[in-house]
This record gives structure tokens, sequence and C-alpha cells, in this order.
């Protein structure tokens, strides 16, 4: 049993999947405070601090250089940081400028998660807390630095010392992410960018390396107080510089262009601080700003099992998988029209996690599979019990809960649709995405009880229909170099579902 789980979130949510978009997403976000959020952006309108960080810069021709954390520590910015961290960690007033609380408190109530302008509202975040630290240290020339875990998979040892008086200090699971590596977001297939578009970049790259690297180190880092932990900033550096990577690969890799819808309107920080959306279209105009490399990472970081054999760590959240985890046995849920536009044709009910693989048998009824292979072809699909016509395909975890072992993270688990033997008799398991604290966290900003979608390509169902066999859900535990034993999460269903919603992603 999972004790004490749902004093993990607080608020109730509507269960309609017509109130689960984006726009309601970004309500939600705005509602949920830590601090008393009228409070605290009545507050932050009356404190100098905030003003003196708002852009004054436009088109600048001399760009500052963000430097990798190895290169950064051996400059007189490296003391100016530690000076500026010291100081906001010392001021208690959450809604100070100039405190770090202050900064910790808009990434939890307005940050944007598995939605769209995760990138860029992430991008103007950075900014402006760069702003603010030099603000703090009076030091105009800091720049914050990025982490390069691709290439240097440990956290730097500034991080990780203990010392008292050591501002970058706090406690963490695991201190190495090579675990939560992964080269799919590079793969020349993503040429979209946006979240909700087919073959796109930004979702690929949030949910592996960006969520994983969260999971794996764990502590504070595994929820959406993550901001506490002084890697966060070097982490969200290095997100922000692997877009422009992306950006700069080019090879039919495209953007929305500037003059679009996409990037109308403003990000919201606070109620008194927003930045236009165009001005995170790039780091180069107003923002000021490019990085010491801009490049891919050309593969993944190699690790010593022994002093003279080096072994390339795999790409543990996207590896296909030769094995399947063993079945679990699991109650099935009854097929049910589960919103006005979302059909549930398979479910399993009450599943727990722990250090174990595990794989959940999905049941699907010959005339259900014959809509799976329509949607895979491109078509749309009907069944006999509603009238609705389905475009799409989702997994959906429903009423998960985690024990307070499993927020403190130092883990994943991989999550694997295993479709039935093709023809020639080979199985096909299909990465779809990544569960661990982090996510679980994320999803309850929007309420409880909490839950997560997963879409997945029509593509994969093509064909389903002349298969013999079941479908199957495995979720892969990935353990850092430390993890949580007995039961972590707690899923009171998984099921799949069809959609009216026509995305591919």
């Amino acid at each position: 049993m999972v004790s004490n789980c749902r004093q993990f979130i607080a608020g109730k949510s509507q269960k309609d999947e017509s109130v689960r978009d984006c726009r309601y997403f970004k309500e939600c976000m705005m509602r949920h405070d830590l601090v008393g959020r009228r409070h605290f952006m009545q507050r932050s309108a009356m404190l100098l601090g905030a003003s003196a960080i708002l852009p004054k810069t436009f088109g600048q021709t001399t760009l500052m250089v963000r430097p990798e954390w190895q290169a950064f520590k051996t400059t007189p910015r490296y003391d100016s940081f530690l000076r500026a961290v010291k100081l906001m960690k010392a001021n208690t007033q959450a809604t100070d400028p100039r405190s770090w609380s202050y900064w910790t408190n808009i990434h939890l109530n307005r940050c944007p998660h598995s939605i769209p302008y995760f990138f860029a509202w992430h991008r103007g975040y950075l900014y402006y807390f760069e702003r603010q630290l030099r603000a703090v240290c009076g030091d105009p020339q800091l720049i914050l630095p990025y982490w390069d875990y691709y290439t240097n998979p440990t956290l730097p040892a500034e991080f990780t010392n203990p010392s008292t008086d050591n501002p970058l200090y706090v406690a963490r699971v695991n201190n190495n992410v090579r675990q939560a590596l992964s080269m799919a977001p590079f793969d020349s297939s993503l040429i979209n960018f946006p979240t909700n578009s087919a073959n796109a970049f930004e979702p690929s790259f949030e949910s592996a390396p960006h969520n994983l690297v969260h999971n794996i180190i764990g502590g504070v880092m595994s929820d959406m107080l993550s901001p506490t932990d002084p890697i966060f900033w070097l982490h969200h550096a290095n997100v922000d510089r692997l877009w422009v990577a992306w950006v700069s690969a080019g090879n039919g890799r495209k953007m929305p262009a500037i003059s679009s819808a996409y990037w109308s309107g403003s990000h919201m920080y606070t109620s008194t601080l927003t930045l236009r959306r165009s001005y995170t279209y790039s780091t180069r105009t107003t923002l000021g700003y490019r990085y010491q490399n801009e490049s891919f990472p050309t593969g993944l970081p190699l690790a010593r099992s022994a002093p003279s054999t080096p072994d390339l760590v795999q790409a543990a959240p996207n590896e296909r998988a030769t094995t399947q985890p063993p079945l679990g046995s699991f109650r099935i849920s009854p097929t049910r029209q589960t919103s006005d536009r979302t059909f549930a044709i398979s479910g399993a009910l009450d599943i727990g996690l722990d250090e174990r693989s595990t794989g959940v048998q999905l049941p699907v009824s010959s005339e259900h599979m014959r809509a799976l292979a329509q949607i895979g072809v491109g078509g749309t699909a009907t069944v006999p019990a509603s009238q609705q016509r389905y475009r799409s395909v989702q997994l959906v975890l429903d009423n998960v809960m985690i024990t307070e072992a499993g927020k403190r993270g130092g883990y994943y688990y991989r999550v694997d649709l295993n479709l039935p033997p093709n023809a020639s008799g080979k199985l096909q398991s299909i990465p779809i995405g990544t569960l661990g604290a982090f996510e679980i966290s994320g999803a309850a900003h929007h309420g409880s009880p909490v839950w997560l979608r997963y879409r997945m390509r029509r593509a994969v169902f093509a064909g389903v229909a002349a298969r013999i066999g079941l479908l199957s859900v495995s979720f892969v535990r990935v353990d850092g170099e430390q993890g949580p034993t007995g039961q972590v999460i707690g899923l009171g269903e998984v099921r799949l579902e069809l959609s009216t919603e026509d995305n591919d992603a």
C-alpha cells in the first residue's frame, strides 16, 4: 500500500478531458501558491529589485558569453557568483526579488511543464535571474555558467562539498547523471520544435534528458521547488544551450517563424515581471548572450567499470528493449467513455511500482484493435459505445500517488508500449515516455487526483489488427548510483485511450 500519498498534493481538478488542455494547465499554474500568491505578487510590485533587472538594452552588438562550469570557476566571476548565492540565500524575505526563495516560488507558481513554451519560458526565467545575481553582488559582468553533463556527467565538486559555508551544497540522492542522458532529442527526424507538434524537439528533450536529470539527482531537484538547488541553474543553462545547438544544427530543423502567432504575447513570471515571447526566440538579440559551445553532443559519456575498461553508457531513457519485464497480475478496468473526447479501450487497476521493473497487460478486443489500425494509417475510427470519431491514441496514468521515499527521487521508470509480435514473430517495444518524482510533481500543479498522459505516434499502430497477441505496458526501473527500495509510486489505473484530438506527437 502507498501510505499517506494523497498528502502529496492538494486541491481538486476536473476529470473531463475538455478542461485538461493547455489553457487549463496555464490557469492552474496561476492558482497554485506556496507563500500566499496574492501577497507574493503585491509585494513584488513594490520592491525596487524587480525594476533593476528589466531589459534595458536592445539589439546589443557585444554578446556576453555563458561558459561551461569548468572554465567559469577559473575566472573572477566565480567569486561574484558565490557572493550572490550567499547573499540571496541569507535573505529570508520570500517576497523580495533579492532572495533565493523568491525565484524558487516563481518556478513553483508559473513554470510550464509538458505544455508549450517549456524552453522559451525558462530562457526568460534564467535571463531575469542572471540579472538579479548581478544586481545583488554588484558585478555587471557576472554571467550564468552551464554544466555540460554530456561531457562531465558527475556534478562539479564545488556543488558536492558539504562544508557549512558552501552555498552551492544541498543534500542530493545522486551526484552522477549518466543514466538520465539520451541522444534521442538530437535525432535528425525531430525537425519541428513545439510541444504538440509531430516530430518535435521540445517534448522529446523535456522528457529526456531534462526531466531525468531532475529525477536522478533527486532531493529537492525532483520536485517543482528544484531551483532551491543551485545546480538547477546550471542544468537549465545547459538545457537552453542545447536548444541553441538544435537551431544551429539546421538540416531541416525549423522553429516557428518569428512572425508567427506562436511568439505573440508574453511570458509571465510575476504580475509585474513579464517578457515578450518574441524576445526569447534567440539569445543573440534582446537577451544579448551566447554560449561557449553551441554544438550538439557527439555521444554519451564514458564510464569506467574498471581502471582500464571504458564502457559506453547506453541511452537508458530511449534504448529499445530486447526483453520485456515479467507481467504482473492486476485487475482489468472496463472499456468506457472517459470524457466527451476520449474512450478507454483497455486498462488495469491498482499498480504498485517498486525497485523492480514490471509489465501491465492491456487486453484489447479485435474490434478495438481494428480502430487502432485505422488510426495507425491516418484515418479516423469509431467504436460502438460512442458517437465520436477518434483520431489519436494516448496512454493515461490516473490517480497517481507517490510515497515519501519516492518523492526524494534518485530513480525513474522508462514507460514502453509493447505490441504483439509482427508476421516474422518479432516483438516491438516502443519507448513512449518516463515516470518519476519530477513528472508527478509537475502534474500535481493541475490538481488532484494526479494524472499523466503520454501521446503516441499514430504510425505505431499501422497493421496492428493483423497481429495475434496482447498489448502491454512496461515500467522499466532505472536507478542512479543510489535509489530507493520498496514501493515508491502507486497507479490507480493504467489505460489506453482513443482521443478525438488531431495530434500525432
